[in-house]
């Protein structure tokens, strides 16, 4: 990234603020024969989960890169992202926000930080345990906005200011 001028990183998501995403992973990580993850370290959210992330015993990951591409996944219908590290390594993502306007931030082109952890998942009929990647926070450099840009943006529909 040498040469890069940094622009402030915007916090697009986070994890704990996500309360229906860890309600929903809890009720499957709860229900026989369903998905969600293994509770290796305590229950998905639970207390004892944030308790073992911070203290490092669930360590937090984090991958560095630029967008290289916007698409839409599984049967073309996932937002997604591949991320293209300073390594030229690729990876895919998919593309969280708390707003369907955050999704705008995710252009071609920016730089881009994502923290997760690593769970496994449940075993089930339709797919086999394996490790994933659990989302914590998105971060994307986003240049400043400008007033007028912000109006237009509010006037145009979306609310956001």
């Amino acid at each position: 990234m040498r040469g890069r001028l940094f622009l402030p990183m915007r916090i697009i998501y986070r994890l704990c603020d996500d309360k229906q995403h860890l309600a929903r992973v809890q009720k499957a990580t709860l229900t026989p024969d369903s998905s969600g993850v293994e509770p290796i370290h305590g229950i998905f959210g639970s207390p004892e989960w944030w308790k073992k992330l911070s203290s490092g015993e669930l360590p937090v990951h984090t991958c560095r890169g630029v967008i290289a591409k916007r698409y839409m996944g599984s049967m073309n219908d996932w937002p997604e992202f591949t991320m293209r590290s300073d390594s030229g390594e690729e990876t895919s993502w998919s593309r969280y926000g708390h707003s369907g306007g955050d999704d705008r931030y995710y252009q071609v082109g920016r730089h881009i930080e994502v923290d997760y952890v690593l769970e496994q998942r449940k075993a089930n009929a339709l797919l086999p345990a394996a490790e994933q990647r659990v989302v914590m926070e998105v971060r994307i450099d986003v240049p400043p906005e400008s007033i007028r840009e912000r109006i237009v943006r509010f006037r145009s529909g979306s609310h956001q200011f």
